[in-house]
């Protein structure tokens, strides 16, 4: 596909206006609806004597519950993305990932123009169930968010967007933005200055209500009052340079790819003169190039994927497929009838409630019906004779449970259409008797997994975007300026440069826990802090970082206070340290304010443990100093363990730590006895007995390996014989029955020979059958008891 004049560009924008006109009409009175304008116009009101016309917001709030979901998705979590290098040293990779997600969301967080971007990517979406944003050219990082109705694509365009070959964007330029493109001095080539100075001069002719001849013959004096009056020219009052910014694909050139052209709608190519040399005496230049093509970019590839340029955030609720970029059913659409319905029905109530205030009097004469204006009513006031009130029976009555049915219908289905963009909650008035907690969860959990399947495809077609950007932040000779400042932080901090590239990169957006749903989100959080002893310490981290950011709505706090890189030794566990010293030495140790007792009691009884497993590979047993400073030990620890077993929450850990204390402790017991029989004997016996209670525990423990070998042995050899034997028996038994069923099979062939015989031919065999089983089981029983030779 390729475009070799402005005419044939102008032709398919054309066709796509004409095709996207019903489309608009029907986005403009979804717009109207959601921007609070009243149901009835004012002549339907007046044609049809409402007196009520009023737009009561249904629409607008439950747009603003949507758009709510979608910001605690994408802006409440501390960071849009995080990066995963694949690539690099592997000792590495951790701490560069971590730098470049820093500085790159860094970058993204600190943008006035990308927040807004989203927001208005987030609105668009909601509304009309797209949101398309644009990058403007090659090197910037930031796209801009486009309306729905100035980005022109053909019908039949699949959501992939895989089968699309051309677009429009309609874009608008003040005549100093444009004066700023093509006086730049690396102004890409492919600008039609001469095409751009006139429409800039088109500007000035439709701006400037009086110029003297002096400005029309001088060119010069022109530049100078446009140059002195630039800020008015970028005003709302000065005109715009409207124009089409057309994409195609192509592969006509060597390099496949999207190439890109620009042409004018407003002012129109005759206004301008295209297709004819302007004298320069009438040019803001010098000059006299002519083309119709504001931007002409020739054979250059502008962007290799559509990625490039493009990308969509769809809320797309269509059920057919498959699923084209026209036939996207928005939540806007999805409620617009129902809103309307439900406020002019509330309209109309009202009308009856304002009626239904009025006061009616009858009069029984016509002649008396001046008698009506000289009533005055106050409290005592007297009727005159021959008017009454109208009653209320009287009077047209409006059906009131009729009324309210249809307007809790119909808010029904306001809620359940808007389920899924916001979080369940029943803003009617509770009827019958209250929820109970698990009723209340139930409905949040079926609320959340509404969201949660929203935000699941609106996290897939962002993480699109998010790949885009990440490409940008690689480029190395960006022009941007924040994308320099980024790559110098991040090589400046270590980052190998051949690491930014986004081969290396892999793109994971941050998801909100609970799916925005505040009660939810602290309800998982609480999961995951009491599943908390049971993570890695990383992942330790990462739960109380969690909890923190879900209790506090502040993702920096939690960042602040739990840091990202693992701390080796805490403040406690310093602590503990260096205080078993003095705990061996029996010196008692008040515990200290801001200590953490679990953290103390584990580092005091790995110092313990430590302790215990020096003396048992050196002096066999400790020394009074020793010893008495293991019991001090215990006891603090104890002290400690005591202090943490008051939170519910520890408790079991606190009784794993018991265990724990009472291990170690039998050992310092069975040190203290020892210790006590050595105190009652002098020194030399006392270590002549422990010599020879040494011995003989050394002789006890062989002796018993001794036993245990032999008595293995024995096992082995008797399981031995006894498979033997049982092996032969079964050998045996069969060979039998193999000779019994052949000696009855011949026994039945010479009966069968012989029928005078029979009756002492069976005889005979029951007889012999009868022996031979008998001496079988004689044999196996013999066999059974044979006592098993002896191995040797």
């Amino acid at each position: 596909m390729n475009f070799k004049n402005a005419a044939a560009v102008e032709q398919v924008v054309w066709n796509m206006r004409l095709a996207d006109r019903p489309r608009g009409e029907n986005r403009s009175e979804i717009n109207r609806l959601f921007n609070g304008f009243a149901p009835w116009t004012e002549s339907e009101a007046e044609e049809a004597g409402i007196k009520t016309n009023v737009n009561f917001l249904d629409a607008p709030k439950l747009a603003a519950d949507a758009r709510r979901s979608y910001y605690n998705a994408f802006l409440k979590p501390s960071v849009f993305f995080n990066v995963t290098l694949d690539g690099g040293p592997n000792n590495k990779r951790g701490e560069w990932s971590s730098v470049i997600s820093k500085e790159i969301n860094r970058v993204m967080r600190g943008s006035r123009a990308y927040f807004e971007g989203m927001r208005s990517k987030i609105a668009s979406t909601v509304l009309h169930g797209i949101g398309p944003v644009n990058w403007t050219d090659d090197q910037h990082w930031n796209p801009r968010a486009l309306g729905v109705e100035d980005l022109m694509i053909p019908s039949n365009t699949l959501l992939s967007i895989e089968n699309l070959t051309h677009f429009a964007i309609f874009r608008k330029y003040t005549a100093p933005e444009l004066q700023d493109i093509i006086e730049r001095k690396n102004m890409d080539p492919g600008w039609n200055k001469p095409l751009a100075l006139r429409a800039i001069d088109w500007c000035v002719r439709q701006t400037q209500s009086h110029r003297s001849y002096a400005e029309i013959l001088s060119p010069e004096k022109r530049q100078e009052q446009f140059k002195q009056d630039g800020l008015f020219y970028g005003t709302d009052a000065a005109p715009t340079i409207d124009v089409w910014d057309f994409f195609f694909y192509s592969n006509d050139a060597r390099k496949t790819g999207w190439r890109r052209r620009i042409i004018l709608d407003t002012p129109a190519s005759g206004e301008v003169g295209v297709g004819a040399k302007i004298p320069e005496k009438n040019l803001i230049g010098d000059s006299t190039r002519t083309s119709d093509w504001l931007y002409d970019g020739g054979n250059r590839v502008y962007a290799s994927k559509i990625s490039e340029i493009l990308h969509f955030q769809f809320g797309d609720l269509s059920a057919v497929s498959p699923f084209k970029y026209h036939s996207v059913r928005s939540l806007g659409w999805l409620i617009y009838a129902v809103c309307h319905l439900q406020n002019r029905l509330r309209c109309k109530l009202n009308d009856a409630v304002f009626e239904n205030l009025l006061q009616y009097f009858r009069v029984g004469n016509p002649d008396d019906h001046e008698r009506l204006t000289k009533i005055v009513l106050h409290n005592y006031g007297i009727l005159p004779e021959g008017v009454e009130f109208v009653k209320q029976q009287d009077r047209w009555q409006v059906n009131p449970n009729l009324v309210q049915e249809c307007k809790l219908d119909n808010q029904n289905m306001l809620n359940e259409a808007a389920a899924q963009f916001r979080e369940g909650r029943n803003s009617g008035q509770q009827q019958g008797n209250p929820k109970t907690a698990t009723e209340i969860m139930a409905e949040v959990n079926a609320a959340n997994a509404l969201v949660g399947s929203m935000l699941l495809l609106a996290y897939t077609y962002e993480t699109y975007a998010y790949q885009e950007i990440a490409r940008r932040f690689c480029i190395p000779n960006s022009q941007d300026i924040e994308v320099q400042e980024f790559r110098k932080r991040v090589l400046k901090k270590g980052v190998d440069a051949k690491m930014l590239d986004i081969d290396y990169w892999q793109i994971e957006p941050e998801k909100v826990l609970g799916s925005g749903n505040k009660m939810l989100q602290i309800a998982m959080a609480d999961k995951l802090m009491a599943v908390r002893p049971l993570l890695d310490p990383d992942a330790q981290r990462e739960a109380v970082r969690v909890y923190v950011a879900a209790n506090s709505d502040d993702p920096e706090l939690a960042n602040r206070w739990v840091s990202d890189k693992p701390i080796t030794a805490t403040e406690s566990v310093h602590d503990a340290q260096t205080m078993i010293g003095s705990i061996m030495n029996g010196v008692s140790i008040a515990p200290r304010a801001g200590q953490d007792p679990g953290q103390m009691v584990q580092a005091l009884l790995v110092g313990m443990a430590e302790i215990i497993k020096r003396i048992g590979a050196t002096t066999k047993l400790p020394t009074t100093s020793e010893f008495a400073g293991l019991i001090n030990l215990g006891k603090t620890i104890e002290g400690y363990n005591q202090q943490l077993a008051q939170d519910k929450a520890s408790e079991d850990k606190a009784k794993e730590n018991e265990k724990l204390l009472a291990g170690v402790g039998k050992i310092v017991a069975q040190w203290g006895q020892e210790l006590k029989k050595q105190q009652a004997q002098p020194a030399g016996a006392a270590q002549g007995a422990m010599d020879a209670a040494n011995e003989a525990a050394t002789a006890q423990v062989k002796n018993k390996a001794l036993l245990i070998q032999a008595s293995t042995k024995a096992k082995i050899a008797q399981a031995s014989a006894s498979q033997k034997a049982q092996q032969r028996q079964e050998a045996h038994m069969a060979k039998l029955k193999q000779q019994e069923e052949s000696h009855i099979a011949g026994l039945r062939k010479t009966l069968r020979d012989t029928d005078v015989q029979t009756t002492i031919a069976d005889a005979k065999a029951a007889t012999e059958i009868t022996n031979a089983r008998k001496k079988a089981e004689a044999d196996a029983e013999a066999a059974k008891n044979k006592p098993a030779k002896k191995k040797e």
